[in-house]
């Protein structure tokens, strides 16, 4: 188990801290469409929806980072009450509600991510650039999710029965 779970954990890190380099790219189109707009009277095109996809694939597949940092939303008020095995129960108890709603999303993002591929769909707009790599991207970040969750989940098993980290 300590080997599956140290296997999950590298791959969320590694993940999320590859993109978070795609920040860097971000903030240059950022500036280059304020001069573009603003100092050249020339808006772009193509740079509202670059920094859109962007600043999803980072949001989306950074998740499951984010959940192996303790970086998701709890509310502390009544979290910080609990002992730290009260704290293990309480997030082992919340994961079957946790891998049921991530295994219908997976299910449904498939879908619909499955269905933009086949049709090569693009955004719309006037630039029209493809999408379906976003929506693959969601299923693809749902997944990793669930692995982090499971990861976190045989963590807290582990410390409700043994009494210590894994």
């Amino acid at each position: 188990m300590r080997r599956f779970v140290t296997i999950i954990d590298a791959i969320s890190a590694w993940v999320g801290k590859i993109l978070s380099f795609l920040m860097v790219p971000c903030v240059v189109v950022v500036i280059w469409e304020i001069s573009m707009r603003y100092i050249f009277h020339r808006p772009t095109l193509w740079a509202s929806e670059t920094i859109l996809f962007l600043t999803a694939y980072v949001t989306v597949l950074g998740a499951a980072w984010t959940l192996l940092e303790k970086r998701h939303v709890k509310i502390d008020l009544i979290w910080e009450k609990f002992s730290p095995r009260g704290r293990a129960i309480a997030d082992a108890i919340t994961f079957l509600f946790f891998a049921l709603y991530m295994v219908m999303m997976i299910w449904a993002s498939y879908k619909f991510a499955s269905q933009s591929i086949g049709m090569r769909e693009g955004s719309g707009t006037p630039w029209n650039p493809p999408v379906y790599h976003m929506k693959a991207a969601f299923t693809i970040s749902l997944v990793l999710l669930l692995l982090q969750g499971i990861s976190k989940f045989v963590r807290n098993l582990y410390f409700v029965f043994k009494g210590k980290e894994l």
